[in-house]
């Protein structure tokens, strides 16, 4: 766990502590050691996963104990230090100093030589195989990645209390499920004559994990290969509809490839489509049920959806009232408002009234061309994709003509990209979200999608944030949900963390001075402040004074009043004020005045640069 030119030698070569399962440890003659009560030893994986950096006696308190810290805890830790060094240097003289657990500034770290953790070797391997894998060595990485499958013995730090024993159990589980399912992968690259193999232990796995999406998959493509077709088609059909009764979730891309595939091959059509002379689908590629274009990030899944009534009614009246048309929906507000999964919710509702089934893109920044995405998923081979935008949309339309199809198109720039994609025969419509208030579409019908009122905000926190934090604390959830504000990515997210972080209270996590919530507001690699910064990186510089001058405002402001923020003209402030609510930061004037959410206030006070920008 050292860094190079530590402490090597001596009595701690060959020492061994296991962690992937009941924590244990084994002295360099290999007998073993006993390294005390549970609380003990959750300070000692604590040291040995910080790899010899320096954990600070605040920090070893909170990874203890979290909020429910006790009296004397310092004295608590540093009894625990004290019985752990004399288990660890038993043959230390009384007054010489410890060279494996030391004392530095403000704190203590394990300094011992690698490898000692079975959780190093762990990820080590696990790091080897992917590189392997990478590079084309698929047998290597299999033999590899079992090897550090091996090392798995249970539940990681089995009884271990504390919030960082359960949050290091759940990173570790999740790195083991998703490297067992690399190695099934693997098995099942090696060659055909391993898929039969494969199948007994790959179904235990499967069904120890009903709504892994990956391991069906795996399941039915093992079972498919081995010429059992019937047997694959029961299991991606059962796990459809698990995921739909479970997560109220579509199947992703690989799912729904391998669905309609061995439908196809059993001569059965998925339920509501129809069958037309264009070309088939080819297995692998998507269609026009649920389908997400190559190239583009699959729309995310499904989570907690509350509220809405409203919006979703006029949606689905708009979209499925004229057979006749062409319906476009454009959907707009600010970032973080839940575009994305009211406009999934949606086109689920209106599944039965679009027969020949949803195509899906993706369009936001740095995404692939979507038009020869959109015409793979319709069973264009490759091969035949035209090129050009002209001759892609042309097929595409006629693609469509005849059928009746909902086009969801997700985060459009602009109405230049846009337009191709859209539908031109009747029968068709299209679900548009807007990154832009600004985007105008031809005949389409925009629609706001405004905050949450306060008792979806409050149940949409609890359903994330679980049952127990519901009923053992609902005056906190009710504080947090109203510092958010109606925004349903920060409820999500805040409700995220507080699943992440056990120990910490709805309380804490509102914490009113200063960034504490936005900043807080982060997980799962999404965050409320990255979606306001992209917003404000689009801007133009008069616009983001504009923001940075008017935010301080906490009851709005009028268009005069910026103007004399900025030291500008009213026109000239009025210009930057437009391209503020185009972004979506600023809400729209209410009886002459402008209002910004406050997390958006917060971010524009706070995080924003200085003269010049982001």
């Amino acid at each position: 766990m050292a860094a190079a030119g530590e402490h090597e030698g001596g009595a701690a070569d060959g020492m061994r502590f296991r962690m992937l399962g009941p924590m244990t440890a084994r002295a360099a003659d290999g007998s073993p050691l006993a390294l005390g009560p549970n609380q003990q030893r959750a300070l000692l994986a604590v040291l040995l996963l910080r790899a010899g950096r320096t954990a600070s006696l605040a920090e070893l308190c909170d990874a203890l104990w979290g909020e429910r810290m006790p009296p004397r805890a310092v004295g608590t830790l540093r009894t625990y230090v004290s019985r752990l060094r004399s288990l660890l240097e038993p043959d230390r003289p009384a007054r010489a100093p410890a060279r494996l657990l030391v004392s530095t500034s403000g704190g203590y770290a394990v300094r011992l030589p690698r490898p000692v953790v079975d959780v190093d070797e762990f990820e080590r391997g696990l790091a080897d195989a992917a590189r392997l894998r990478a590079a084309g060595a698929t047998r290597e990485a299999y033999r590899t990645r079992g090897h550090a499958l091996e090392l798995w013995a249970g539940c990681p730090l089995a009884g271990l209390p504390g919030p960082h024993a359960e949050a290091q159990r759940d990173r570790l589980t999740g790195l083991w499920l998703a490297a067992r399912e690399d190695h099934f992968r693997d098995v099942l690259d090696l060659g055909p004559d391993r898929d039969q193999a494969a199948v007994p232990a790959l179904r235990a796995f499967a069904a120890e994990h009903p709504l892994r999406e990956r391991a069906q998959a795996l399941l039915v493509r093992a079972l498919h290969r081995a010429g059992r077709s019937a047997e694959a088609l029961a299991v991606c059909e059962a796990t459809l509809e698990t995921l739909g009764l479970e997560l109220n979730a579509t199947p992703g891309p690989e799912l729904a490839a391998l669905h309609r595939s061995l439908r196809a091959r059993s001569g059965r059509t998925t339920p509501g489509t129809r069958r037309h002379p264009e070309p088939a689908p080819v297995p692998g590629r998507s269609t026009p049920q649920a389908a997400t274009p190559r190239g583009a990030a699959p729309l995310p899944a499904a989570s907690p959806f509350v509220g809405r009534d409203a919006e979703s009614a006029l949606l689905v009246e708009l979209l499925s009232g004229d057979p006749a048309g062409v319906p476009v929906a454009v959907l707009t507000g600010m970032p973080g408002i839940g575009k994305t999964a009211l406009a999934a919710r949606v086109a689920e509702q209106l599944r039965a009234s679009f027969p020949d089934g949803v195509l899906r893109a993706a369009l936001g920044a740095g995404r692939a061309a979507p038009l020869g995405g959109l015409l793979r998923a319709l069973g264009v081979p490759d091969a035949v994709v035209p090129d050009g935008i002209e001759a892609r949309a042309a097929l595409y339309r006629s693609l469509l003509a005849g059928r009746r199809v909902l086009v969801l198109l997700d985060d459009a720039r602009d109405a230049a990209g846009l337009l191709p994609l859209l539908p031109g025969t009747p029968g068709c419509a299209a679900l548009v979200t807007a990154a832009s208030r600004g985007l105008v579409v031809p005949g389409a019908r925009p629609v706001e999608i405004p905050e949450l009122d306060d008792a979806p905000a409050l149940e949409l926190l609890g359903a994330v944030a679980g049952e127990g934090r519901v009923r053992q604390d609902p005056v906190g959830l009710r504080e947090l949900a109203g510092r958010c504000a109606g925004l349903p990515l920060a409820l999500h997210l805040a409700g995220r963390r507080l699943r992440l972080e056990p120990y910490r209270s709805a309380d804490a996590l509102a914490s009113p001075t200063g960034t504490g919530l936005l900043a807080r507001l982060r997980a799962d690699g999404r965050s409320v402040e990255d979606g306001f910064r992209r917003r404000t990186e689009g801007l133009p510089a008069a616009a983001v004074q504009a923001l940075r001058a008017t935010a301080a405002a906490p009851d709005g402001f009028a268009a005069a009043e910026a103007a004399a923020l900025l030291g500008t003209s009213e026109p000239e402030a009025a210009g930057a004020i437009e391209e503020l609510v185009d972004s979506g930061l600023l809400g729209p004037a209410a009886s002459g005045r402008y209002r910004y959410h406050p997390l958006v206030r917060s971010f524009a006070r706070h995080r924003l640069g200085p003269a010049t920008g982001v």
